[in-house]
């Protein structure tokens, strides 16, 4: 924790109380899916990291006395992960300086709960749409799923039955050569999924409960729910309403991460000097990377087409 005036100087976007309540309250904000599916690789680098794969099933050979013996191996591919480097700023007024210790403790912590959830969700837009976070507007991803889409990721039109969506997607994967190991889910449709039934009114899905509140696994598949899935925050119009997979085929990793700095002059952000303005800024910063190996060919979408 760094200090300035023997005070800690980290906040978020809160205006000074004269009392304030032990508890800051925020809107609960669904983090994305793709962390919570795969795991992180641990040893990304920044710019780009090479990871060579085998995709073939090996194959050993049965060989006779004094038999020549064949060549069992293949060569391996090469995929490439590449970073993305993301920010976050806020600016907060000066009397922040002088809070007690306690508020801005409390606000630092929740400044922190709040670069994670950023984070989280930009790994999803990222890697699902291939957009900027901030601005929702395509450019400078080199590869994502709906950009893959129709080449080597399955897509799947949603219909009017749910259920036989699902089994079309985990249908896509298996006949690729895949196994499903994750789901993920836009709100709308996890609502529209827990209301399928079996005839004698009993949910197909009751894992999803009302909607998908907290949901974490659906039928055998790590699950997860988030808007990130069809980028509705962000107002984009792709159409996605779930993401199916083989997730030990989606790479992915944090390169660098910049501890949250406080800033205190100048123009970081092209809103006006700080002094001027009477303000102080806080950024936090990060390099991720991520990588679809076999070119997303273990992953299928479900799309809407009216979106």
């Amino acid at each position: 924790m760094s200090r300035v005036d023997g005070q800690i100087l980290k906040t978020t976007n809160l205006s000074l109380a004269n009392h304030t309540a032990s508890g800051i309250w925020k809107k609960n904000i669904r983090s994305g899916v793709l962390a919570r599916l795969a795991p992180q690789l641990p040893d990304l680098k920044t710019g780009q990291t090479d990871m060579f794969t085998f995709t073939g099933t090996p194959k050993m050979e049965l060989v006779g006395e004094s038999a020549e013996k064949s060549n069992t191996g293949q060569k391996p591919t090469k995929v490439v992960a590449r970073t993305y480097k993301l920010q976050y700023t806020h600016r907060e007024s000066q009397e922040v300086m002088w809070a007690d210790e306690d508020y801005q403790i409390g606000l630092m912590q929740m400044i922190a709960e709040n670069v994670a959830a950023a984070s989280s969700r930009a790994l999803d837009l990222l890697a699902i749409h291939g957009v900027n976070p901030l601005t929702g507007n395509t450019g400078g991803v080199t590869d994502y799923l709906v950009g893959m889409a129709g080449n080597k990721v399955h897509i799947v039109n949603q219909t009017s039955n749910a259920d036989t969506d699902m089994k079309a997607l985990a249908s896509q994967i298996n006949n690729a050569g895949y196994v499903a190991s994750g789901l993920g889910l836009d709100p709308t449709y996890a609502s529209v999924l827990s209301e399928v039934e079996n005839g004698a009114g009993v949910q197909k899905y009751p894992e999803l409960g009302f909607g998908g509140f907290n949901t974490e696994n659906v039928r055998g598949l790590t699950a997860a729910v988030s808007n990130t899935v069809s980028g509705s925050a962000e107002g984009l119009t792709t159409g996605v309403k779930a993401v199916m997979g083989d997730f030990s085929s989606f790479k992915w990793g944090i390169a660098r991460n910049i501890p949250l700095s406080t800033i205190l002059y100048g123009d970081p952000d092209g809103n006006g000097d700080l002094q001027r303005h009477n303000e102080v800024a806080f950024r936090a910063e990060i390099v991720i990377g991520f990588a679809f190996l076999d070119s997303g060919d273990g992953f299928s979408l479900l799309q809407n087409n009216a979106s």
